[in-house]
């Protein structure tokens, strides 16, 4: 029976990123490896850790990211032991511990150099092979070290070519100055980092501490995902990415309010609730968590409905709460593939408003705004149905049906239909008719009023507002005088126009 081959590769790993996990699987699949062991290490002898992450975090990003291959493991005995870490010491308990198996440790050319100067390399040599990979533009004389190596100590060395040159100094500072590290480490491992602010900027790092403490882990979930998502955006787009780190990092920081809390920052009658939290937020921002930059308060405070005049980093935030990964709505794929800010803008808006209009919701007069700001028009939500209002009062005999498309210029509904009966019997007629044959259409008749005089019906269906008048006072109040316009009025039947 062959031996089970097991691979020790030691390191900080602080963090780990894709560039080890290349390493990892070119040697252990050039070798036949069956395992291989990441080795933490607690206190690393030949330098000063760098901050950025706890031992915990780093053990933990570690644990995700070997995730990728059944064959990796992450081993703490170097974490868990006192003073700093030898690899000889590890090689031993190793070799205890599997007892018959054939040890292999890992290296990179600058390790392989200074083997003379660690501790008991002819122990070292003696436990394991080593597997040393050579760099890309380095200065070379690996082959020469490794024939050093092995005829000083007796030890089998292997050279294997280097797969990707990237660095854990490279992540860290890309995280710190708010840059993409997508393709860079496993995305489990990402989104725990912008879970937890690790390697970010202290004043980050405790903006963080104190969002864990006020809102809910499903809620600072969906947080690190827009994070991520913002600053993917913010480089993309050429937005300030420290700007899209806070104001996406902020952006909810009010969701847990109560409704008595969120009310004085309510700009609509009645209050639409559900998005109060973004102006209660900005101001939260600035007052708990000392943000005083404009830019970034606004981007916090527009977040949930846009408004015209908006800014490259308030699409960013928008947009980032709106298409973070975790998000699976129809039309989200749509949204990321498109090519310009604003073309997302576009789209998100729209998407937005259809999602409020089939809830039953009343669009936020800023949303409108900022969908006319890109020169876009909602789709004409409901109009099947509005024209079919209008077949069942033109087969009652109604007369002068006109339906008025206001989705854009109100929240009140998206359309209105105006009809006339002759006397105010028909007036009811008409209104009784719609109400019978409503159900059929799977329509809901919300409100009615006027019904007891019949001189001007109101029925509610949500989207559409119904008015059947009396001749006369139709000509009285003339309301379509008020919305009607060229681009925007179907008088019915269609074919008489």
């Amino acid at each position: 029976m062959e031996k089970k081959k097991i691979a020790v590769f030691g390191g900080t790993f602080h963090p780990i990123h894709n560039g080890h996990l290349a390493l990892a699987k070119h040697a252990a699949d050039a070798l036949h490896i069956d395992e291989v062991l990441f080795v933490i290490d607690r206190i690393p002898p030949h330098k000063e850790l760098a901050e950025g992450a706890t031992d915990a975090e780093r053990l933990d990003i570690l644990r995700l990211s070997v995730q990728v291959d059944p064959r990796f493991r992450a081993e703490t005995m170097e974490l868990e032991r006192e003073g700093k870490s030898y690899t000889v010491d590890t090689l031993r308990e190793l070799a205890e511990r599997e007892q018959g198996a054939e040890l292999f440790f890992f290296m990179g050319s600058d390790m392989l150099k200074s083997f003379h100067t660690w501790r008991m390399p002819e122990q070292i040599a003696k436990l394991a092979t080593l597997v040393c990979t050579i760099r890309t533009g380095q200065s070379g004389g690996e082959q020469d070290a490794a024939e050093t190596i092995r005829q000083t100590y007796g030890a089998n060395v292997i050279l294997l070519d280097e797969v990707s040159p990237l660095s854990s100094t490279l992540v860290r500072e890309r995280i710190y100055r708010a840059e993409p590290i997508t393709g860079l480490v496993p995305d489990a491992a990402a989104h725990y980092i912008y879970s937890h602010g690790c390697y970010m900027p202290p004043e980050i790092r405790s903006c963080y501490e104190r969002l864990r403490s006020e809102l809910k882990p499903s809620r600072m979930e969906h947080t690190a995902y827009v994070v991520e998502t913002a600053i993917g955006l913010a480089a993309r787009f050429g937005v300030d990415p420290v700007k899209a780190r806070i104001a996406s990092l902020l952006h909810d920081c009010a969701k847990s309010f109560p409704d008595e809390k969120l009310l004085p920052y309510a700009d609509t009658v009645p209050p639409v609730l559900p998005i109060l939290h973004a102006a209660a937020g900005a101001a939260y921002a600035r007052t708990a968590y000392g943000i005083d930059d404009p830019d970034v308060l606004n981007a916090i405070r527009l977040h949930t409905t846009g408004d015209s005049g908006m800014t490259a980093l308030d699409k960013v935030v928008y947009l980032a709460d709106m298409t973070e990964q975790s998000r699976s709505y129809e039309g989200v794929k749509e949204i990321r593939r498109a090519d310009t800010l604003d073309e997302m803008m576009r789209l998100a808006l729209l998407r937005s408003i259809c999602y409020i209009k089939e809830k039953g919701g009343d669009v936020h007069p800023a949303t409108l705004r900022a969908l006319n700001d890109l020169g876009g028009k909602m789709e004409r939500y409901g109009e099947k149905e509005t024209l079919q209002i209008c077949e069942i009062l033109y087969d009652k005999k109604a007369n002068d049906i006109l339906a008025l498309h206001i989705g854009d210029k109100t929240i009140i509904a998206d359309w209105f239909v105006i009809a006339s009966g002759t006397s105010v019997t028909h007036v009811r007629a008409l209104c009784d008719e719609l109400e019978e044959k409503a159900a059929d259409l799977g329509l809901e008749i919300k409100r009615k009023e006027g019904y007891e005089d019949a001189r001007w019906i109101v029925l509610d269906f949500g989207f559409t507002l119904v008015h059947i008048f009396h001749p006369e006072e139709r000509a009285y109040y003339n309301i379509e005088r008020l919305w009607e316009g060229d681009d925007n009025m179907i008088r019915y039947p269609i074919s008489d126009k």
